[in-house]
């Protein structure tokens, strides 16, 4: 198959604390009470793996202002020499296995078979779930 897809949805190590984006007017995290804030928690790096092109991966998440927020950071390797890319689709979302409400979303790419990506990220947005797709692209 000359395109290969792997999905891999981080629901499973979504928590079940609130999460979501704290409005512009808010006060500055240090100004804001401990209660309505909590440190972030990451899971620990995942990988996935397709012929070609590999993806590593976590997910974050935080209560700030009494909103869910996630982020999710990510390196793709291209693994393979044939004129191919790794790509990652990544976004943010609410209520994954009910219908999903998407709050950010972004394409990556990489094609560099001698080093991997640096790391990016996606920054917090409202949400309580961070996904990623990897697939090979011509």
């Amino acid at each position: 198959m000359s395109r290969q897809r792997l999905a891999f949805a981080l629901a499973g190590l979504a928590l079940t604390g609130g999460l979501a984006t704290a409005p512009a007017a808010a006060a500055a995290p240090s100004e804001q009470p401990a209660s309505t804030r909590a440190a972030a928690t990451c899971s620990a790096w995942k990988t996935i793996t397709i012929t070609g092109g590999r993806a590593k991966y976590r997910e974050c998440t935080k209560t700030e202002g009494g909103k869910q927020q996630v982020k999710g950071d990510l390196q793709l390797w291209d693994t393979k020499t044939d004129g191919k890319s790794v790509q990652a689709y990544a976004r943010t979302d609410y209520n994954h296995w009910h219908g999903d409400k998407v709050t950010w979303e972004h394409f990556y790419g990489w094609s560099n078979t001698a080093r991997p990506s640096g790391v990016y990220s996606s920054g917090w947005h409202g949400g309580d779930d961070f996904e990623l797709t990897i697939q090979l692209v011509v």
